[in-house]
């Protein structure tokens, strides 16, 4: 599986409407969007699905070491493949992907106690 592929299932999966808009993209569009929702849905899934906060703060900052590795040029994960050629592409800064796992370290804090 390539990781377009890999995001195209991730977003096909959450059965979000977003998916069904975004097949009326142009193609390139359509890949970055599908690789930055497939982001969306992996970080949102550790604040969902994992009960353990202390595991979730944790592969919250893998993601955050995720993205680090991205702008180095050397993501591990499909998604970060994915978005790799599409960062520069599209000017996606850093800053904003921090602001993404920010948020669902944000929803673990407040809704955890």
């Amino acid at each position: 599986m390539t990781p377009d592929q890999y995001c195209q299932a991730k977003t096909a999966k959450s059965g979000s409407s977003f998916y069904y808009s975004f097949l009326f993209l142009p193609m390139p569009r359509r890949r970055a969007i599908t690789a930055l929702y497939a982001f969306c849905r992996e970080v949102d899934d550790v604040a969902d699905e994992c009960k353990d906060v202390v595991i979730a703060h944790a592969k919250l900052a893998w993601w955050r070491d995720e993205i680090g590795r991205l702008y180095a040029g050397h993501p591990e994960h499909p998604v970060g493949q994915a978005l790799a050629p599409l960062v520069k592409e599209f000017g996606l800064p850093a800053a904003e992907f921090d602001e993404i796992i920010a948020g669902m370290e944000m929803d673990l804090n407040c809704n955890r106690y």
